[in-house]
């Protein structure tokens, strides 16, 4: 019980790490955010986080045209 446990919260991490692989912090940063504070409170930081740079230029490419 305890091991499926331990998996279905990994997987949660895994899920939270692939959502916030566009932002500053990308897949990794998330992901052991995501362990460390748990992936309810890493959702929380997904709201608020910055968008990677690349992600950045491309919309700022689209204001343009």
């Amino acid at each position: 019980m305890h091991l499926i446990l331990i998996v279905i919260y990994l997987l949660a991490c895994i899920v939270c790490g692939m959502l916030g692989r566009r932002t500053s912090f990308g897949f990794l940063g998330h992901f052991l955010l995501a362990i460390a504070i748990t992936p309810i409170g890493d959702f929380l930081v997904q709201i608020v986080a910055r968008p990677s740079r690349e992600l950045r230029e491309k919309l700022k490419d689209l204001d343009y045209e």
